[in-house]
């Protein structure tokens, strides 16, 4: 029976969950093709806001997965040269955060006072893929811009292509993950 309790008794089971719902997100103009000094004219391009699209969700729904943003949710058209736009800060709420991890370990009893701990530990034990909110491509810059008149005069941008991955997430956090271990507890 000793026997018995030694393979079968004294196992610990633990978990750990964690969850977050995702961080506010910021989107950026970025570099106008032919306007030296970005669409306001303050000589910064990375901190300029486009306009918000009114009445569409910033959130992509259906497309690839790591398509976090809605691309129509922001524009350029109808932008006015020399003001800022209208996209407040944190317009969008990035991708939440769902990790469970769990770990078994089985002690085993070398002596009155020592013990060998066999550990089996799983991180992110459902594999569920957690997009990374600090690589998602939110600054805009477009391919191509239209502009109502010559870039010297112009006053408004009409038109404006998109790259591709706008609003795309380019990494995600550890896939699930598994460990061995042994512990000497004394």
């Amino acid at each position: 029976m000793s026997g018995v309790r030694n393979v079968l008794g004294d196992w610990e089971v633990a978990t750990i969950v964690g969850a977050a719902s995702g961080q506010p997100l910021n989107v950026h103009t970025g570099s106008i093709p032919g306007l030296n000094g970005g669409p306001s004219g303050t000589g910064y391009t990375d901190n300029q806001r486009p306009n918000v699209a009114s009445g569409v969700s910033c959130h992509a729904s259906g497309g690839p997965p790591e398509q976090i943003l809605n691309p129509d949710a922001f524009t350029l058209t109808g932008f006015v040269l020399g003001t800022p736009g209208n996209s407040p800060r944190g317009v969008c709420e990035g991708p939440g955060y769902l990790q469970t991890d769990l770990a078994l370990y089985k002690n085993i009893a070398a002596t009155d006072r020592v013990k060998l701990q066999l550990r089996f530990e799983v991180f992110n034990v459902f594999n569920r893929v957690n997009f990374s909110t600090q690589n998602i491509n939110r600054i805009m810059n477009p391919v191509s811009v239209t502009l109502d008149a010559p870039a010297a005069s112009a006053t408004k941008i009409t038109g404006a292509v998109l790259p591709l991955n706008f609003g795309q997430a380019t990494l995600t956090r550890d896939p699930r993950q598994a460990q061995f271990g042994f512990k000497l507890l004394f």
